[in-house]
């Protein structure tokens, strides 16, 4: 009964309930969009960007995925897999993977094993998930975070980008940058390929991260504006009513004194008591004549 009894009072108000939705969905739509002036237009406020994230294994050409390897070999290539890392951050390896990714070189920063001051990147103990979100924190255009596996020979690169196709296009140019960066090194005379490869475990995947947050941003307000105006409604107007009513009631317990009559001096001249239209004299009959 309480809530029929709620509709029925919204319905006699319709008016104000159709004003209190009007200003709920303007202050849902600004707080995911804002205004631009030039040109005229709404523009998202929140951070929409994609990511992408693969992992390349460090490896001998006899496969340590089939035929195992021995402690010293398997130590060496997680160093190698670390210095791998290291050279995909650098200058040279940007522009090849920019060239190969089709974005301009200068757009992408890249962040390799050893590129904070403790010698070891901050990403390595964290999950590919939480990279992602650090990367859509931090904002770049086009951002590669190498992470290189502590005690295992696997390097993982994370991208980040306006589009998923171009997360998963950088992801898979750092890949083929470094296959061709190994095959063209040599150590005394003999080509590196020889003794390493790297392999790609499985295709570069990626998605969008924020894309949904708007829509439950605008519900979100829509829903406590709309509600918090609908209590005011039914509020306000008995809010008064009972203030009228504690007024009403002071009234009747303490009535205010009846008014004063107004004083009259005797001494005043009234035609009607002395019956002439002349002042009486103060003095009396007695008077002395004035010289």
């Amino acid at each position: 009964m309480a809530f029929v009894e709620t509709v029925r009072q919204l319905w006699q108000r319709k008016l104000l309930v159709g004003l209190v939705a009007l200003i709920a969905v303007a202050v849902a739509i600004f707080s995911a969009y804002r205004v631009n002036l030039n040109p005229f237009g709404l523009e998202k406020r929140a951070l929409t960007v994609a990511a992408a994230s693969s992992q390349i294994l460090v490896d001998s050409p006899d496969s340590t995925l089939v035929a195992g390897a021995e402690l010293g070999t398997f130590e060496a290539l997680s160093t190698r897999a670390k210095i791998y890392g290291q050279y995909l951050a650098s200058l040279t390896a940007r522009q090849e993977i920019a060239k190969r990714a089709g974005v301009p070189a200068r757009s992408i920063s890249t962040s390799g094993p050893f590129s904070s001051a403790t010698g070891q990147t901050a990403y390595t103990s964290q999950s590919s998930e939480e990279r992602a979100g650090e990367l859509l924190q931090e904002g770049a255009v086009n951002r590669l975070v190498f992470t290189a596996q502590e005690g295992v020979p696997i390097l993982t690169v994370d991208a980040q980008s306006a589009s998923s196709e171009t997360a998963i296009a950088l992801a898979g140019a750092s890949f083929a940058t470094l296959r061709q960066y190994v095959r063209s090194l040599e150590a005394d005379g003999q080509p590196v390929r020889q003794g390493v490869t790297v392999r790609e475990l499985g295709e570069p995947e990626g998605g969008t991260l924020g894309g949904n947050n708007n829509i439950m941003l605008m519900a979100l307000a829509f829903l406590v504006v709309f509600g918090l105006g609908c209590a005011a409604i039914l509020v306000i107007p008995r809010f008064v009513q009972r203030w009228h009513a504690l007024d009403y009631a002071d009234y009747a317990e303490h009535p205010a004194p009846p008014a004063a009559p107004p004083h009259h001096h005797h001494d005043d001249f009234d035609p009607r008591l002395t019956g002439s239209d002349e002042p009486r004299d103060p003095l009396g009959p007695h008077a002395a004549p004035s010289r």
